[in-house]
């Protein structure tokens, strides 16, 4: 869900990640097994694999800037997403991909559609945020480090994620601690208005909503300024219309 508001900041993130101190521990987890805890840690029941649409509500905040925005994300599967973000004082935004098309719209201001490389980074965003799916059908490739990392309070498994080669990007980095195999950060490059740029994400606060675990605060520093996200629900199986991803008429 934050990957659509990091596609609206347009802003470059200064991420880090901290080592264990001292020399890295190895780790004898083999990836499947990973993957496996992974998925049993965050849909034990297999819940999300029978959702056909999905709506989540949530609130961002820059603290530094006073700032709110309010996003509303639907989806319906497997190809579909529109997201709308409401900033108070500024217009409306509204990103929707409909598995053939993808724009960007500013109320008052126009549609910019999407098309190349924006286009591909568009679907494979929307496929990232399908909970039914685990990383092996998201990602070209999947790999483990060997060692263990230290992030916050975790100890993390770092699994290094390729993208499709079409989006031109380097691997994602995602950190799961070794006692909940949960995400608790996420290092990757997002496809911006001022182009690729990395981004940090660290997830916290996990709580089972309609079956699954959610990272109920989603923290991302971009050059020294935090933003907090917060989600407020998780609503599974909504009636959206198609005609929510329609490009209008007159555009």
């Amino acid at each position: 869900m934050s990957k659509f508001l990091i596609s609206l900041l347009t802003i470059i993130c200064c991420c880090s990640v901290i080592l264990k101190a001292g020399d890295p521990l190895k780790h004898n987890m083999a990836k499947k097994d990973l993957l496996d805890k992974m998925e049993k840690a965050v849909d034990p029941k297999g819940a999300a694999k029978k959702w056909k649409t999905l709506v989540v509500k949530m609130q961002m905040q820059v603290p530094m800037q006073q700032q709110k925005m309010s996003v509303t994300a639907m989806y319906k599967f497997p190809d579909k997403s529109k997201g709308i973000a409401t900033i108070p004082g500024a217009p409306t935004t509204i990103e929707v991909v409909n598995g053939k098309q993808a724009w960007k719209e500013t109320v008052g201001l126009g549609i910019q559609m999407k098309s190349g490389v924006q286009l591909a980074f568009a679907r494979f965003e929307c496929r990232k945020s399908n909970p039914a799916l685990n990383p092996t059908e998201i990602y070209a490739k999947i790999t483990l480090d060997p060692y263990l990392y230290k992030i916050g309070e975790y100890s993390c498994y770092k699994l290094i994620c390729a993208l499709p080669a079409e989006l031109k990007v380097e691997p994602s980095q995602v950190f799961v601690d070794n006692k909940d195999f949960l995400i608790r950060r996420s290092i990757e490059n997002q496809l911006t208005d001022m182009g690729v740029i990395p981004v940090s994400i660290d997830s916290s606060d996990y709580k089972v909503m309609n079956g699954i675990k959610v990272a109920v605060t989603v923290k991302t520093s971009i050059m020294g300024i935090g933003i907090v996200g917060k989600i407020l629900s998780v609503e599974p199986d909504e009636k959206i219309p198609d005609s929510e991803f329609q490009l209008p008429k007159d555009k």
